[in-house]
């Protein structure tokens, strides 16, 4: 029962298209239906005696840290003077961490040293009160080390898979796609250069770096995920003309932006662009990744993620979207599903 719940703290939620994490690679899920809370950052500590624990817990020698309320923390926080990186899925990073896109170091406790430090979210003090809430949460990532390099050099990082429904009174309704096009074909094997996506309906990107459109790599992934779904015994997902533009405008935001996250800079979402479109859907999720060595390699970044697999084999999708940008020196991958 005890590792039951706790695998469900780590885990937290790894069905469809969520927002949670898992590992190195940063990945994240999380869904409507979680087991705890609709709120993806409230992950409820509780034991097999339904003791709520909170501070420092271990599992599966990692480090996580629940507030006086039994609320799991992610970011940077700051406990007893000391300040902390945790991963998407509250693990907390030992080593080389990237925060917001840069790079500290953390000792073999976790804290954070040298003369650089990253702005703190949340300061607790010895008991795991909030003493300080700046209202923000840090992405925090592990740098290209150990699952997340290869032996070319380059760096890997999968994004946060996330999941969503549209509002309700209480039970999901099904709708038609009418804001959406099927193609089942494939994309052409090419690749395309261009300042930026321009996706009518949906705001101007800046034109900060050239980008190329993978579409080769985009087919390829297709391919390599539809056959693992024929082998399971589910339908191939089609291919989406309005998925595949937002999944190219995710990725192209990501590298004219300089950021990588599920969250845009704005606040908004990929459901947002979907609902600004005119794009009806009962659930809809996204996977993100990207490396700095080979496009069809995101695929294998995202089938060695448990929740990331989880949404390219979820047998209520029908539909997808891949975008594969190159730009700023990575290639950048946004797969969109729906049904």
């Amino acid at each position: 029962m005890k590792k039951n719940l706790l695998r469900k703290i780590v885990t937290a939620v790894i069905a469809a298209t969520t927002i949670t994490s898992f590992s190195s690679l940063g990945v994240s899920a999380a869904t409507t239906n979680s087991t705890y809370d609709n709120n993806y950052n409230d992950y409820y500590n509780y034991m097999a005696n339904n003791l709520m624990k909170t501070g420092w817990v271990m599992n599966n020698d990692n480090w996580y840290f629940f507030n006086n309320a039994g609320e799991m923390q992610t970011g940077v926080i700051k406990v007893n003077g000391q300040t902390y990186c945790l991963n998407q899925s509250g693990k907390m990073e030992i080593g080389k961490v990237l925060v917001n896109n840069r790079v500290y170091t953390t000792n073999k406790s976790g804290q954070v040293v040298g003369a650089k430090a990253p702005t703190v979210d949340k300061v607790f003090d010895s008991n795991s009160n909030v003493i300080k809430d700046n209202n923000k949460t840090s992405t925090v990532t592990k740098t290209n080390s150990g699952a997340g390099k290869t032996t070319t050099g380059g760096t890997t990082n999968t994004g946060n898979t996330t999941s969503t429904s549209t509002p309700s009174t209480g039970t999901n309704t099904t709708t038609t796609n009418a804001g959406s096009t099927t193609n089942s074909g494939s994309t052409s094997n090419t690749a395309t250069s261009a300042t930026s996506i321009d996706q009518q309906g949906l705001p101007a990107l800046p034109s900060n770096y050239s980008i190329t459109v993978q579409a080769d790599a985009e087919q390829k992934i297709l391919d390599l995920m539809n056959q693992k779904r024929t082998e399971a015994g589910l339908k191939p997902l089609v291919l989406d003309n309005t998925l595949i533009k937002v999944a190219r405008y995710k990725s192209d935001d990501m590298i004219q932006n300089n950021f990588f996250d599920h969250t845009n800079p704005d606040g908004t979402k990929w459901t947002n662009w979907l609902q600004d479109l005119g794009y009806s859907y009962t659930s809809a999720g996204e996977n993100i990744a990207y490396n700095t060595y080979d496009a069809v390699e995101l695929f294998t970044q995202w089938w060695n993620s448990p929740s990331h697999r989880a949404n390219m084999m979820n047998s209520s999708y029908t539909k997808v979207g891949i975008g594969v940008l190159l730009g700023n020196g990575k290639y950048m991958g946004t797969q969109e599903f729906s049904n």
